[in-house]
Protein backbone atom coordinates (compact mmCIF):
# COMPACT_ATOMS: atom_id res chain seq x y z
CA UNK A 1 0.00 0.00 0.00
CA UNK A 2 2.62 2.58 0.99
CA UNK A 3 4.40 2.08 -2.37
CA UNK A 4 1.27 3.22 -4.14
CA UNK A 5 0.63 6.33 -2.06
CA UNK A 6 4.11 7.06 -0.61
CA UNK A 7 2.69 8.36 2.61
CA UNK A 8 5.00 10.26 5.01
CA UNK A 9 2.69 9.75 8.02
CA UNK A 10 -0.86 8.67 8.82
CA UNK A 11 -3.30 10.38 11.17
CA UNK A 12 -5.90 7.78 11.96
CA UNK A 13 -9.59 8.54 12.27
CA UNK A 14 -12.50 6.92 14.03
CA UNK A 15 -12.69 3.25 13.11
CA UNK A 16 -16.19 2.52 14.48
CA UNK A 17 -14.42 0.35 17.04
CA UNK A 18 -12.89 1.22 20.41
CA UNK A 19 -9.16 1.25 19.66
CA UNK A 20 -7.65 2.81 22.78
CA UNK A 21 -7.77 2.11 26.48
CA UNK A 22 -6.08 4.56 28.84
CA UNK A 23 -4.64 6.34 25.77
CA UNK A 24 -2.94 3.14 24.55
CA UNK A 25 -3.71 1.21 21.36
CA UNK A 26 -5.65 -1.99 22.03
CA UNK A 27 -3.88 -4.98 20.41
CA UNK A 28 -5.96 -7.05 18.00
CA UNK A 29 -8.13 -4.18 16.75
CA UNK A 30 -8.48 -3.34 13.07
CA UNK A 31 -6.55 -0.15 13.76
CA UNK A 32 -3.68 -2.09 15.37
CA UNK A 33 -3.52 -4.33 12.30
CA UNK A 34 -3.58 -1.32 9.96
CA UNK A 35 -0.68 0.26 11.86
CA UNK A 36 1.25 -3.02 11.66
CA UNK A 37 0.74 -3.09 7.89
CA UNK A 38 2.10 0.45 7.58
CA UNK A 39 5.52 -0.83 8.59
CA UNK A 40 7.86 2.10 9.17
CA UNK A 41 5.32 4.81 8.29
CA UNK A 42 4.49 6.76 11.48
CA UNK A 43 0.84 6.52 12.57
CA UNK A 44 -0.82 8.87 15.04
CA UNK A 45 -3.95 8.08 17.03
CA UNK A 46 -6.46 10.84 17.75
CA UNK A 47 -6.80 11.17 21.52
CA UNK A 48 -9.49 13.18 23.29
CA UNK A 49 -8.12 16.34 24.81
CA UNK A 50 -4.75 16.17 23.05
CA UNK A 51 -3.89 18.52 20.20
CA UNK A 52 -1.10 17.47 17.85
CA UNK A 53 0.79 19.71 15.45
CA UNK A 54 2.86 18.64 12.44
CA UNK A 55 5.51 20.38 10.35
CA UNK A 56 5.74 20.40 6.55
CA UNK A 57 7.62 17.09 6.60
CA UNK A 58 4.74 15.25 8.32
CA UNK A 59 6.68 15.10 11.59
CA UNK A 60 4.73 15.53 14.80
CA UNK A 61 6.19 18.50 16.71
CA UNK A 62 3.60 19.18 19.45
CA UNK A 63 1.46 16.77 21.49
CA UNK A 64 3.17 13.70 20.11
CA UNK A 65 4.16 11.87 23.28
CA UNK A 66 3.03 8.26 23.10
CA UNK A 67 0.78 8.62 20.06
Amino acid sequence: MKELVRTAAVILSHAEQAVTLNRKLIPGTRTAEFIRLLGDVPAYLPLSGRTKEFNGNAQCVVGCGEN
